[in-house]
């Protein structure tokens, strides 16, 4: 997974007929350079809460099977069977909206165009998530999942100035989960500007974030680049607390910094990860938490 495409100058002075050459960098060695300092100084990088969103579910109570294909299309064209009796007899809808407010919005307008409340899931609902997925309102449904344990986990949630409650009403419920505390590091380029006879200046950028994950089956880990623009959305006032990364121009970990109130960890040269340990240039790393 690419990180981010940085513009840098060639390694010789550029004269006329030059350009501008661009600079790749993996995520994915990125994590692993920063999993083995921190594994070697003895410390964790701290989680960041991202922003719930809203669901939508909906119980079946037809007492028939009911199918559609989810419109997220993340089931590879099989079709997401609901059954009409059983444990799990819900499906889940994740809605669309930039905020959470148009979120609920949107799920209290399925749920009256519908009367998701009192028929729960039908087949004329089935069959009209791929128009409300065209029109935005919809992002994904999938199931079976049970009504009851699902609706549980809802609770009112406060997240800056959104408040969202949580209702169960009938055979619907609507409302957002706990934020998710998710692996989220911001990677910065150190890079330095000296004038004539002046102290170096650090470029003042934002760099872009990296949030990782693991397959919930394998284990596996993966890598997503998130723009500052979009994480300040996903991640609102927690953003500032997200730890730094701070990167030299060949990609490799400079420092960390993980916002707990500790010293940054500063590297004095570039880390092997092939070595069973790490200089850190005698930075004062502090004692794991």
């Amino acid at each position: 997974m690419k990180v981010k495409e940085v513009m840098v100058r060639d390694a010789f002075p550029v004269h006329a007929g030059q350009t501008w050459s661009q600079k790749v960098f993996e995520a994915d060695s990125i994590w692993a350079q920063v999993q083995k300092i921190l594994e070697n100084s003895g410390r964790a990088l701290p989680k960041t809460p991202r922003r719930p969103d809203v669901r939508l579910i909906v119980d079946n109570k037809t007492g028939a099977e009911i199918q559609f294909l989810n419109p997220g299309d993340h089931s590879a064209e099989k079709p997401e069977i609901i059954p009409g009796s059983g444990e799990k007899t819900a499906t889940m809808v994740m809605l669309g909206g930039d905020t959470l407010e148009d979120q609920l919005r949107n799920a209290q307008d399925l749920d009256a165009k519908y009367h998701l409340s009192s028929r729960g899931l039908t087949k004329e609902f089935a069959i009209a998530l791929s128009a409300e997925a065209e029109a935005g309102i919809v992002l994904e449904a999938y199931g079976p999942a049970p009504f009851s344990g699902q609706a549980a986990k809802l609770e009112p949630l406060k997240w800056g100035d959104s408040e969202i409650d949580a209702v169960v009403d009938g055979s619907v419920a609507y409302g957002a989960r706990p934020p998710e505390m998710e692996t989220v590091m911001r990677s910065e380029l150190a890079i330095f500007v000296k004038g004539t006879g002046t102290t170096p200046e650090q470029m003042d950028i934002e760099g872009i974030c990296v949030a990782v994950a693991s397959d919930w089956q394998t284990g596996a880990i993966s890598t997503r680049p998130i723009a500052p623009s979009v994480a300040k959305g996903f991640y609102g006032e927690h953003y500032a607390g997200i730890p730094v990364v701070e990167l030299d121009v060949d990609g490799n970990v400079a420092s960390i910094d993980l916002k707990d109130g500790a010293p940054a960890i500063v590297l004095s040269e570039p880390l092997d990860l092939d070595a069973p340990g790490a200089d850190y240039g005698g930075a004062d790393i502090g004692s794991p938490p």
